[in-house]
């Protein structure tokens, strides 16, 4: 038996059965090597007359240098009575109730589509805000000693920071944590049970003018410098269909029929669980052929970087979106891009579409039929959807060319 080298170490190859390289420089310690060539630092004691092997880390994870103080500490334990891989393990335990590694797995399971609530847009608002509002806080705590008072004192700390609508977004994403916790059988009890909303919640009443809506049009072009594909188009297609940002952000070509004008939305992605089918006005088409398929994804507009997951980049987006829309050098006021679905509806009720036809295209519950209607009547109004969708890009088209014409007088 010799001194364990960093050298030995590295010419270590995998073999057949697993096998140790035992250290002659601290007994018991040395490196175990897997068939597989996995190299894991170990140390072979005795505690109360039993053997016993304590796994330190991998290398090169660890050092050797690293490793073998971590060994000679453990034995020190040894000789204070104190079974270090015991130790170990009761640490293990008493992590894995700590809230931040249970919001790590909350969120694992939250991207994998278990717990993703449908009026959420993305995973990645979910864990910004717990990381944020929750895991700040109360990180280092067992889940079991997060109490209703901690929850409360948390949401009112923001909303005393002048944000009352992110303190109801975070005590959301508070209460789906815990009851995940619930479900997962590790808390019998969640300490947003019983809580209300820590602010009223604001319905927003904000139409966006004409003149913004060329506008917000333009700063979408898909020019150098400027927003363009995807965010542009993804903007200029919520303009133009009235449907939820997630809905078209995570639109696949699989429910796309360019040809017909249609653009059917299974149950399975849309808030209130009802398929829906969109007709396509010719400017939307036109924006469809124009986007770039990317291979072997089935999204229109793919995350950045990984083609099996659809776009999320809606606050960055939104931000570059804002540099570039202006009316007479002014950016445009508090406008959101659910304003843009609260728009069309506003503007195909002024041209008379019937309520029902644009409950149809939001893919409500018709509000004017009674509930015995709406069993009986089974008629998607895909006709009147399509005449009043492109009614209204017939509008839009007239406004981007007119604000073009006036831009290119000023010129």
């Amino acid at each position: 038996m010799s001194v364990l080298s960093e050298l030995a170490l590295k010419a270590a190859k995998p073999e057949p059965k697993e096998y140790d390289i035992w250290d002659s420089k601290v007994k018991g310690f040395g490196v175990r090597v897997s068939p597989k060539g996995t190299k894991t630092f170990v140390l072979l004691y005795r505690f109360e007359g039993r053997p016993r092997r304590y796994t330190i880390a991998r290398y090169p994870d660890l050092s050797l240098a690293d490793a073998r103080d971590k060994a000679q500490a453990a034995k020190g334990k040894i000789a204070n009575g104190i079974d270090p891989q015991s130790e170990k393990k009761k640490e293990k335990r008493k992590l894995a109730d700590r809230v931040d590694a249970l919001v790590g797995q909350f969120i694992d399971a939250v991207r994998e589509g278990d717990g993703f609530d449908k009026k959420w847009d993305s995973w990645k608002l979910v864990e910004r805000s717990l990381k944020e509002y929750l895991v700040s806080q109360y990180g280092t705590r067992s889940v079991h000693h997060v109490t209703k008072a901690d929850i409360k004192s948390a949401l009112k700390r923001i909303v005393a920071m002048g944000h009352p609508q992110a303190a109801n977004t975070a005590f959301w994403y508070m209460r789906a944590f815990f009851n995940w916790c619930r479900k997962e059988d590790v808390i019998a009890v969640s300490p947003c049970d019983g809580l209300d909303n820590p602010a009223p919640i604001k319905t927003r009443e904000r139409v966006v003018s004409d003149a913004e809506l060329a506008a917000i049009w333009k700063g979408c072009e898909p020019a150098p410098d400027e927003v363009g594909y995807p965010f542009g188009s993804i903007v200029r297609l919520l303009m133009l269909t009235g449907q939820r940002r997630t809905e078209v952000a995570a639109m696949r070509w699989s429910e796309l029929d360019l040809d017909a004008g249609n653009w059917e939305i299974p149950g399975d992605r849309t808030k209130n669980e009802n398929a829906t089918m969109i007709p396509l006005s010719t400017l939307a088409i036109r924006i469809l052929r124009g986007v770039p398929k990317i291979k072997d994804s089935p999204f229109v507009f793919p995350a950045r970087g990984n083609k099996d997951s659809h776009f999320s980049g809606y606050a960055k987006g939104k931000k570059r979106l804002d540099d570039y829309t202006a009316i007479d050098d002014e950016p445009l006021e508090n406008w959101t891009l659910h304003d843009l679905r609260r728009t069309l509806a506003t503007n195909l009720g002024e041209r008379q579409v019937p309520p029902h036809v644009i409950e149809h295209i939001l893919n409500h519950s018709a509000a004017s039929m009674t509930g015995v209607s709406k069993i009986y009547n089974r008629y998607a109004y895909g006709k009147e959807k399509r005449d009043a969708l492109q009614l209204w890009a017939d509008h839009i088209e007239k406004l981007v060319k007119q604000a073009a014409e006036r831009d290119a007088l000023a010129a």
